[in-house]
């Protein structure tokens, strides 16, 4: 690909000494040549300039307002400003370099400059420029897969289900564009299997991660008759795959005939609001992280769940603070919350949910430091 020079300069002469001294000693160039400021920013504004060499003095616009027109269009920013000038005053030259100008020539321009100087610099500024350009055609790209994988992520976690045993609602909320969090509902037989986990980090890997732990545990609920085996089963193979680099901290279980059966790796405890007797508690049984060591056997647990109990299940992204000076919340802080507002469950549990991400400061106004997940179940 040719570069295109552009020279700015109302002297007939100057421009032509600068153009044979770089056409001398630059490859693959092509050469524009303007007398006044006006006619250097149609060139620019045509989207044809690599770099602009640029005389201050000029009719019309100076070189100083050519400078700071393009540096404040943020398509042509970044086009390099070498400026070449009979003003040689140090504050002349401090203005221009402020301004946003790469590098700064006083005029007439001596052999050796002419000879050596000016041409590597205008041959490093190109390859900066350059190098530049590719860096943010690759980034505006990698955003365009990322809005698409977004999307996809989206697709693939459920708001709401109704299934023969129970309701899900459910609420995600990802830190970054992509998320490790992630949570399941399905049916396979009279089991209605529940799952929920939390991927270490952030961003694309994490959530990589997340989607081949959601289709590994569809597939291992038809192969194992626990959550202690699904969970033994995802250990060794993600550490296998990881070696402990990422960990995963994740809650299966089942409800079959009025009661959950349930094995945790690591993972925040659930908490049970009982319709028998409005008894609200946590499931405070625990095992390891999934991942971190390749042969570990997680333990199984079972309550009974009566119709119109509720099963609430949450990512830790729930109770960090998002303020340096916050206080982070606690299981038992959410366990508190949701006693004082259980009635919620029965008349709007969609409400509840938002209550509790408004009120622990998970709202989307701003950037959150870590993916959230939230769901409640209700055994029908």
């Amino acid at each position: 690909m040719a570069y295109n020079i552009l020279i700015a300069d109302d002297m007939l002469l100057n421009r032509k000494l600068i153009r044979r001294a770089l056409e001398q000693k630059i490859d693959n160039v092509n050469f524009l040549e303007v007398e006044d400021g006006n006619k250097a920013l149609e060139y620019i504004y045509k989207g044809v300039v690599d770099i602009i060499i640029l005389d201050l003095i000029m009719p019309k616009k100076s070189g100083f307002e050519v400078i700071k027109e393009v540096k404040s269009i943020e398509e042509y920013r970044d086009i390099p400003i070498i400026v070449n000038s009979a003003m040689d005053e140090i504050d002349t030259i401090q203005e221009a370099l402020e301004l946003g100008a790469t590098d700064y020539f006083t005029k007439p321009l001596t052999m050796q400059q002419m000879q050596i100087v000016l041409p590597v610099k205008v041959k490093n500024a190109l390859k900066a420029y350059e190098q530049k350009r590719l860096l943010l055609e690759m980034n505006q790209r990698m955003k365009e897969q990322l809005k698409v994988a977004t999307a996809l992520q989206s697709i693939l976690i459920d708001e709401s289900k109704s299934l023969e045993d129970v309701e899900m609602i459910g609420k995600y909320i990802p830190s970054s564009e992509l998320s490790g969090d992630f949570y399941e509902c399905i049916q396979t037989g009279d089991k209605v299997w529940l799952f929920i986990a939390d991927v270490s980090g952030h961003g694309v890997a994490a959530a990589m991660i997340s989607s081949m732990m959601k289709v590994m545990f569809k597939n291992l609920v038809n192969q194992y008759s626990t959550p202690a085996e699904v969970l033994r089963e995802m250990n060794s193979t993600f550490y296998n795959i990881t070696h402990g680099t990422y960990y995963i901290t994740a809650f299966v279980g089942f409800i079959q005939d009025g009661v959950l059966t349930y094995s945790n790796g690591g993972h925040p405890y659930p908490i049970i609001v009982d319709s028998t007797n409005d008894k609200v508690y946590m499931l405070e049984n625990n095992g390891f992280l999934v991942g971190i060591v390749d042969d570990y056997e997680y333990t199984i647990h079972s309550i009974k769940i009566d119709s119109g109990s509720h099963i609430i299940m949450y990512t830790d992204g729930l109770l960090e603070p998002e303020e340096e000076e916050s206080h982070m919340k606690t299981c038992d802080d959410l366990l508190m919350y949701i006693d004082e507002h259980k009635d919620m469950l029965k008349s709007d549990p969609r409400s509840l949910l938002d209550s509790i991400v408004k009120d622990f400061g998970k709202d989307t106004s701003h950037k959150l430091k870590d993916d959230v997940a939230l769901i409640i179940i209700r055994k029908k």
